[in-house]
């Protein structure tokens, strides 16, 4: 009977001299960094989504919660109903 090996041992592959971890994207990166402040009673629902997705898993979780919400890629397009939006945009785009 032969032995066919899948793959060659660890211990192997790093003595050739092959780098560990992730390989670099060849793309652009953006980071977007924000924080939330959600208060218990309104937010009831946001604590719950975000205490059930271990820390280092929330942003790929909120990054497919966004894209299921709709969230459009046009500038402009989501109209603007709540008056601490109104209040804010007149802050800022003035």
């Amino acid at each position: 009977m032969e032995t066919i090996a899948i793959s060659e041992p660890q211990s192997k592959k790093l003595s050739m001299g092959s780098k560990r971890g992730r390989p670099k994207l060849d793309c652009k990166v953006h980071q977007i960094r924000f924080t939330l402040s959600l208060r218990e009673g309104e937010d009831d629902d946001l604590i719950f989504f975000f205490s059930d997705i271990p820390e280092r898993r929330r942003a790929a979780a909120l990054k497919t919660a966004l894209r299921a919400g709709g969230v459009s890629l046009k500038a402009g397009s989501v109209s603007i109903t709540d008056d601490l939006d109104l209040t804010i945009q007149g802050l800022v785009f003035c």
